[in-house]
């Protein structure tokens, strides 16, 4: 919550201080976080939505408007509030305010607004969504940074990652190296220390095949069906099993009680490899 309220802060320019208030939700890939008080019922009367990219996909803002409308679905129905849309009163919803954090290879600008409307068939006057795209690469946004000491820090462990791959290390000693170096620099520090194996994880690009001869193995139906939407999602429904696993590991569970719970044993195997 503390770093979530920081990076809300660095975002739009606030000043708000207390992250006890903060309701942190999360939807699929994206960060949603709501407030609650006596003024407000969401955050600064908004829903904000976070996602993390490392790609730059054109395909987000419909990806947002489509998270947003669940977030509103969501916040009618627990308020009771869906019926009275058929009445002729106004029912107000939280403002949508939707960002995504880009650190891919690829060349972008700090900020770019990415417009649903570049996806419409035909043009639409006054029908619109616009997701914010921040670049949170090394070097860009120094102010953003600034105000943020944990994106800095998840910024510059990347940044480490790929020096170390470029200077030859292998993929497992290169993560190792970033992850030692933001410690010693005081980069995420706390959290480093006790995540990382799950820091470890996320910076490593597990071979493909891997992923999803995993996540096979676990969904016997089988989710893979050819697309390139369906490898992504597998590979976040393979990593999001293997980070749960990985933390089983950590708490003391043994072999022989995962593989008992259904888990394949690729998957048993990475979580004491990364553990």
């Amino acid at each position: 919550k503390k770093n979530a309220l920081s990076l809300y802060n660095a975002i739009r320019g606030t000043e708000y201080t207390d992250e006890n208030e903060i309701e942190v939700i999360t939807l699929k890939d994206v960060i949603f976080i709501g407030y609650h008080n006596d003024v407000s019922l969401f955050f600064d009367s908004r829903i904000t939505l976070w996602e993390h990219q490392s790609s730059v996909n054109r395909n987000m803002p419909l990806r947002g408007l489509i998270h947003y409308v669940q977030c509103v679905d969501g916040y009618l129905e627990k308020r009771n509030l869906k019926k009275k849309i058929y009445r002729k009163a106004i029912v107000k919803i939280p403002a949508p305010d939707y960002y995504v954090l880009y650190n891919g290879t690829e060349e972008a600008p700090d900020r770019q607004e990415m417009h649903l409307s570049d996806a419409f068939m035909t043009p639409s006057i006054g029908y619109e969504w616009t997701a914010k795209l921040v670049n949170i690469n090394a070097g860009r946004n120094s102010n953003l940074m600034d105000a943020c000491e944990s994106l800095k820090g998840y910024s510059k462990l990347v940044e480490y990652m790929r020096e170390n791959i470029d200077n030859g290390l292998a993929e497992e000693d290169a993560a190792d190296e970033a992850i030692e170096r933001c410690i010693n620099e005081g980069l995420l520090k706390e959290y480093l220390l006790q995540k990382r194996g799950e820091a470890k994880l996320m910076l490593l690009h597990f071979d493909e095949a891997d992923l999803e001869k995993s996540l096979e193995e676990e969904r016997e139906e089988g989710r893979e069906e050819g697309r390139e939407e369906g490898r992504e999602e597998g590979r976040e429904e393979g990593q999001d099993i293997l980070a749960d696993t990985i933390d089983r590991v950590k708490n003391g569970a043994t072999r022989d009680e995962l593989i008992a719970d259904g888990l394949s044993e690729k998957t048993v195997e990475l979580a004491f490899k990364y553990a």
